[in-house]
């Protein structure tokens, strides 16, 4: 007999076990990454499980957004690159996604979306990206060889020749050294910072307890760059990148990947999860691409056609303009009351 049932990814031991045994899990199904979510920005948690016989044979990961600017919604997930449904078969899948669209109707969501590929016919295409990933080697010299010539390469040996280095760290400060350097980036791009609860909870649950890493280029006392890097099962993922434009002239990004490329190799991880990347984001496409990677489609979908062409993030971008002009203290102010509405 199957049913679906809630769950609690954070508390529930069989959600973890779940994740262990199947081969698409990603960090952004772990309780660790759910809970930072759930602690940070408050929403409530809708997860589903479905049961055979008393045995997990699939879950789906859903959190249930309740806004006054953007409405009441299911996000399965919330800020998560991909967070498909797992499922042991196309049964179990079918039966995860009927819950949801009845939950949906119950609770009177907007929609629900789905972050990854998922099939059924109740779903509409919402957003399309492109991932990257970069199958790793213990042999690293050998994969360096790999990587572009004219752009990759070169920038990592102009990086080296620099005589900045880079650090790999998982204490506080490092933290906050990102944190710095992601109110310039943030600004550049006309967007407000993700708010410091965030990236404080980041360290505090998942970082300091050895489930990533930051990585600090620098030279001399300056910090040029920082990333923010996420550990799960076989995979290394880039989750967070931020760099002082003053200092992109001695590479900052490249020499860091290439320094987690190669301790990720040599520490035996499998796969190095480079992120999404938005279709008209030729310029990290094409960084991203120089690091020899496999390209692959990556879709969004939604419960309800009228919201499926609705991004999540619109009214964000409307207003990068004027994101860009103002004081770094006021776009954290910002950030701090805005980004739980857009999850």
């Amino acid at each position: 007999m199957m049913d679906v049932l809630p769950i609690d990814p954070v508390t529930d031991a069989r959600w973890p076990a779940y994740l262990e045994r199947h081969p698409e899990a990603t960090v952004f199904h772990s309780p660790s990454w759910i809970g930072l979510q759930l602690h940070v920005y408050g929403y409530t948690n809708r997860s589903l499980a479905c049961l055979e016989d008393g045995r997990i044979v699939g879950v789906l990961p859903l959190l249930e957004i309740r806004s006054v600017l953007t409405g009441a919604r299911g996000v399965s997930l919330p800020f998560s690159d991909y967070s498909a449904p797992l499922a042991d078969s196309a049964t179990v899948l079918q039966r995860l996604i009927a819950a949801v669209v009845s939950l949906s109707a119950d609770r009177r969501w907007k929609y629900v979306e789905f972050r990854g590929e998922v099939g059924g016919e109740d779903l509409q295409p919402a957003a399309a990206y492109k991932r990257h990933r970069l199958t790793l080697s213990a042999d690293t010299e050998a994969l360096f060889r790999t990587f572009d010539k004219s752009q990759t390469q070169r920038s990592v040996n102009k990086f080296q020749k620099s005589g900045a280095v880079v650090e790999r760290r998982t204490d506080a400060g490092a933290m906050s050294a990102f944190m710095r350097l992601n109110y310039l980036t943030r600004r550049k791009h006309g967007l407000p910072p993700q708010p410091d609860r965030f990236f404080e909870g980041l360290h505090r649950t998942i970082i300091g307890p050895g489930g990533g890493f930051i990585s600090l280029a620098r030279l001399g006392p300056a910090d040029l760059g920082a990333c923010v890097f996420l550990l799960f099962k076989d995979t290394v993922y880039y989750k967070f990148g931020a760099s002082d434009e003053a200092h992109l002239v001695h590479r900052p990004n490249h020499g860091i990947m290439w320094d987690a490329i190669r301790w990720a190799g040599g520490e035996g991880y499998r796969v190095f999860d480079f992120g999404r990347s938005d279709l008209d984001g030729e310029g990290l496409i094409k960084f991203k691409r120089g690091w020899a990677t496999e390209e692959s489609d990556l879709r969004y979908y939604r419960t309800s056609a009228s919201a499926a062409g609705e991004k999540s993030a619109g009214p964000l971008e409307l207003l990068k303009p004027v994101f860009q002009r103002l004081p770094i203290p006021v776009l954290k102010i910002i950030g701090k009351v805005l980004y739980e509405h857009v999850g």
